[in-house]
């Protein structure tokens, strides 16, 4: 913790050393532009003297003519490249507040969470000195190639239809439920696992992934083996399951994830030993964000939708809203943003260690 809290400190003092150094560049230009007007006053005062004097002796025409006079001698400095000097050197300051403010904030919310803060990249710093905002398709986010399957669990109305628990099961099971409800806030998880997915989404896109969901809204009739059919479909390398837990006891809380047993009948052998590990790296991966204990996870050959996967699969338990605490933190928006923060950290983490399944299909 004391070697973060120095990286941290060097890295504010690096910020504050890349201000000073932009305002004194900002400086430096309204003193050039200052520079440039006050000589062309100077010069033009002077001709007026020149052209004045000449007139006394009779060998100009009217000083007046000669567009000099005192009444238009600031009409000789072009009032638009004035302007435009003015609005350069405002943009230039408006800059670097806008730069400084979001680091500000970002390194604020870094000792509060104990995480290094990003590096400014140096086009940040350029584009705030010229006042320039660079689209998207100027900087467009690379794809690195991976596809990511989301499963926001539930939805508003259940499916009683059953269907097999896996490819040639004779267990059948019911197609879908409707999930869990608040105990203290009455949200109801389906609602919340779309929350965090379409926020999942945002994020992972932005770090370039490409992401495919199983639902948008509620209001849908879809069950557990048609989700998997979806991830199948995709080609996904990943399938994310969202969901939220419940206990009959509301001291019960904390994080864990279902992955399928190491005898699962439906899955070959390196889809299970890939789902165990993206478990426990999006375990880890909420935890270390949002502060949440990690439970132990479960190992089960019932999940109809981990069952049906051709891919490493997980379902991510967030946290029990039968708890007060974390019923309150699940449904707020800055409890989801940690949890999307930590999924995200846990995706980026699975595919720097395992990368691509090969085989899957």
């Amino acid at each position: 913790m004391r070697k973060k809290n120095k990286k941290l400190d060097i890295l504010m003092i690096l910020t504050i050393i890349a201000g000073v150094l932009v305002l004194g560049a900002a400086g430096t230009l309204i003193g050039l532009e200052a520079g440039r007007l006050h000589t062309e006053v100077e010069t033009a005062r002077a001709e007026r003297e020149a052209k004045k004097a000449s007139a006394d002796s009779g060998e100009s025409a009217d000083v007046s003519e000669s567009g000099l006079s005192d009444s238009n001698l600031t009409e000789s400095v072009d009032p638009e490249a004035l302007a435009a000097a003015l609005r350069a050197t405002s943009d230039v300051i408006r800059g670097v507040a806008v730069a400084a403010v979001p680091n500000v904030s970002e390194y604020a919310d870094a000792v509060q969470n104990g995480n290094l803060v990003t590096p400014i990249p140096r086009n940040s710093l350029e584009n705030a000195a010229t006042g320039e905002n660079p689209t998207e398709e100027e900087n467009p986010t690379e794809g690195n190639g991976f596809i990511v399957c989301i499963d926001a669990g539930h939805e508003t109305h259940q499916i009683t239809d059953l269907e097999p628990n896996g490819p040639n099961s004779e267990n059948m099971k019911q197609g879908v439920t409707s999930g869990t409800q608040g105990s203290w806030s009455g949200v109801y998880e389906y609602q919340v696992n779309l929350d965090v997915t379409l926020k999942l989404r945002d994020a992972l896109t932005a770090r370039g992934y490409t992401v495919v969901l199983c639902r948008e809204i509620n209001d849908v009739t879809m069950s557990n083996v048609q989700r998997a059919q979806i991830a199948t479909d995709a080609n996904a390398d990943i399938f994310l399951r969202i969901h939220c837990n419940s206990a009959d006891s509301s001291s019960v809380d904390g994080v864990l994830c279902y992955a399928p047993t190491s005898s699962n009948p439906y899955l070959s052998e390196e889809v299970i030993e890939r789902s165990q590990a993206l478990s426990r790296i999006m375990r880890d991966a909420q935890c270390e964000e949002t502060g949440q204990d990690a439970l132990d996870n479960l190992y089960q050959d019932d999940m109809t939708g981990i069952n049906w996967a051709t891919m490493p699969v997980t379902i991510v338990e967030m946290g029990f809203m039968s708890n007060y605490d974390e019923d309150m933190f699940l449904t707020s928006e800055d409890g989801q943003d940690q949890i999307v923060r930590g999924l995200a950290n846990g995706v980026d983490e699975y595919f720097s260690q395992y990368g691509r399944m090969e085989t899957a299909e």
